[in-house]
């Protein structure tokens, strides 16, 4: 994962990424080279399990 952050606190999930100039300005070209990947999780990650349910999360944030 690069620059995001969760935390599950009961039937809550935070997400947490850096939006900050500095990130942006930082962050490398996509693959295409169109844009700039500010944070991702790199695929999906698991997250813990909810009412029974395994669940995951997939998360790209983009600059033009």
């Amino acid at each position: 994962m690069h620059n995001v952050n969760f935390e599950v606190n009961g039937d809550i999930l935070t997400i947490t990424v850096n939006l900050s100039a500095e990130m942006c300005a930082a962050a490398p070209p996509s693959a295409s080279g169109k844009t700039r990947l500010v944070a991702t999780t790199s695929g999906f990650v698991q997250l813990p399990p909810a009412n029974g349910k395994k669940l995951s999360l997939g998360l790209s944030v983009t600059a033009r």
